[in-house]
């Protein structure tokens, strides 16, 4: 009489930090192939594959499933096995050692990606990693339209017309129009001033918000541009302003900050970094003609500098949302505490 051969079945549950479920088994694939094991299933929810090595243990078949929050390894012994702890458990280490080098295999693969390549689907679209930036150009367009509609001048709006809007005036907030702060950035002095500050924000958008994440870039954006109405209400108290650039110059010195460090591959950030200096330096020396604000521009790109490094960390321990909000509130009371000393 012939017996059948025992099944041991090890498991270990991962926790998913950081990374779309649909994106790990993508990794898996990988890792599998990497391994040369014999993939014999996969879909959208699980993969299974079989171990390289067929000896007289039998081998192994290796199972990858997710939920919305953890990912299962599983090995099941083909054959006989005396030992199944330290044997199932060594397929399973050795699989997820795989997987994660997949995983920053894509990653480091996407972050150096160029943004004409990573945004195939235009600028002004959404899509999975880019959602902010275009949601913010809605917004602004939306804005202005609804100005013109009501019959503010579309090319040279008064300062009247813009303080009732919701433009920053350093009397108005000091009598309590706090809310200033942050509607002023999203109004513009005429349909010249719209488009140049369109055309900036997506360029900056699409470098740096696939890497930033689109929660904390928009954070960033508000933050930022809080921080910039501050300086430019201190340092021109009487005058209206209005405007997205002194946001937009705090994502350049987020971004800066990003490129001081080496989440970017070296050819590639140095390449970026002249780019984004050659943008700061010639709007700044632009902004000491006309009436333009170099105040907010200075707030906002000294802000962005120091609100990317105090995100930073999270971006590379890939924190949860909840842990974003977090760090997002505690920046918020420091900027709020700030503006109070100011004004």
């Amino acid at each position: 009489m012939i017996n059948a051969s025992p099944r041991y079945v090890t498991s270990n549950k991962y926790p998913i930090s950081g990374t779309q479920p649909e994106q790990y088994l993508i990794a898996a694939t990988i890792a599998a192939n990497n391994l040369k094991w014999n993939i014999v299933f996969k879909d959208y929810s699980i993969l299974i594959c079989y171990s390289d090595m067929f000896d007289y243990l039998g081998g192994y078949k290796l199972t990858v499933s997710h939920t919305s929050h953890t990912v299962v390894i599983s090995a099941e012994s083909l054959g006989y096995d005396i030992d199944i702890d330290v044997n199932g458990q060594k397929y399973i280490e050795r699989f997820y050692s795989a997987i994660e080098a997949a995983l920053l295999q894509i990653e480091l693969a996407d972050r150096n990606m160029h943004p004409m390549h990573r945004e195939k689907y235009g600028a002004l679209l959404i899509s999975k990693t880019y959602k902010a930036t275009p949601v913010i150009v809605y917004i602004n367009v939306l804005v202005y339209l609804a100005m013109v509609v009501s019959g503010v001048h579309p090319m040279a709006p008064s300062a009247k017309a813009l303080y009732d809007w919701g433009g920053n005036f350093g009397p108005a907030v000091s009598d309590g129009h706090w809310w200033r702060l942050a509607t002023y950035m999203f109004l513009h002095g005429g349909a010249m001033h719209l488009i140049t500050n369109t055309f900036a924000l997506l360029y900056v958008g699409m470098h740096l918000e696939p890497l930033f994440g689109k929660f904390r870039f928009g954070a960033a954006y508000l933050l930022t541009g809080i921080c910039a109405a501050v300086l430019s209400m201190y340092i021109h108290g009487n005058t209206v302003s209005v405007g997205a650039s002194g946001a937009i110059f705090g994502m350049f010195g987020v971004f800066l900050s990003i490129l001081t460090t080496n989440h970017i591959q070296k050819t590639l950030r140095k390449t970026m970094l002249r780019s984004m200096l050659f943008f700061v330096v010639f709007n700044l020396m632009m902004g000491l003609q006309g009436n333009t604000d170099n105040a907010a521009h200075i707030g906002g790109l000294l802000s962005g500098f120091i609100i990317g490094y105090v995100y930073f960390p999270g971006i590379i321990r890939k924190t949860s949302l909840t842990r974003q909000v977090l760090v997002t509130t505690l920046i918020l009371l420091a900027v709020l505490g700030v503006s109070m000393l100011v004004v």
